[in-house]
């Protein structure tokens, strides 16, 4: 899937609801999943997690994707795999599995690198819902420097989905008492500059995929 779309479809559903209020995935369970890993090429699923893992210390401790593979579209197989991981890792998050969900999510990070920055955010969203504030927080950090690293380069192009979804990271970082990063690309700088309610009245047009439209100068009389 394209990464805009992507992007644009997991802010749509933040603006939809709320933390605290958002319906479970209509997900197979985790077992079905496993079972017919084989033949929807995710073997990984199968799997075995360490439970002895610190929560906390699986995120932080986990690398973000190199500016390449950010930008590395997936396969279709390896966009199914990662999907199916997340659907997993959510599942096991609601039923108190924290590891199994965490290492669920990180794997499909594994498996399709550009979607890293969405796969945090679902993350740190799941971790927040269950009210595990600290691992919530990480998460959101690595979705924070997953955005800014795919956009700090020269030629990258500012766009509302972007600015809008480090805006909503950027909004949960502080209702959950962390600090914000120091930004270090002209999307992270932005979001930094002004209220998410002025970025969306700015970005969030009819294509939120270009740039805030600039009035004409008025014509010299």
């Amino acid at each position: 899937m394209n990464r805009h779309l992507t992007r644009l479809l997991t802010l749509g559903a933040v603006f939809a609801m709320t933390v605290s209020g958002v319906p479970a995935l209509n997900a197979a369970p985790l077992a079905a999943a496993a079972g017919d890993s084989k033949a929807s090429g995710c073997p990984v699923l199968q799997h075995p997690v360490d439970k002895t893992l610190s929560p906390l210390v699986i995120i932080t401790e986990s690398p973000i994707p190199g500016p390449k593979k950010l930008r590395e579209q997936p396969t279709p197989e390896q966009a199914s795999c990662a999907e199916r991981l997340r659907e997993a890792g959510k599942k096991a998050i609601e039923k108190k599995k924290l590891v199994e969900g965490i290492w669920r999510y990180l794997t499909a990070i594994k498996v399709a690198p550009a979607q890293s920055e969405v796969t945090y955010q679902e993350l740190a969203n799941a971790l927040d819902r269950g009210a595990y504030v600290q691992p919530a927080l990480a998460a959101y950090f690595k979705a924070w420097k997953a955005i800014e690293a795919d956009y700090d380069r020269p030629d990258a192009k500012l766009d509302g989905v972007a600015v809008l979804s480090l805006a909503e990271v950027r909004d949960s970082i502080v209702r959950l008492g962390g600090q914000v990063p120091v930004p270090i690309s002209d999307v992270g700088r932005t979001v930094i500059a002004d209220s998410t309610r002025h970025l969306r009245e700015q970005y969030f047009n009819t294509d939120p995929l270009l740039l805030p439209s600039t009035p004409e100068p008025a014509p010299s009389p």
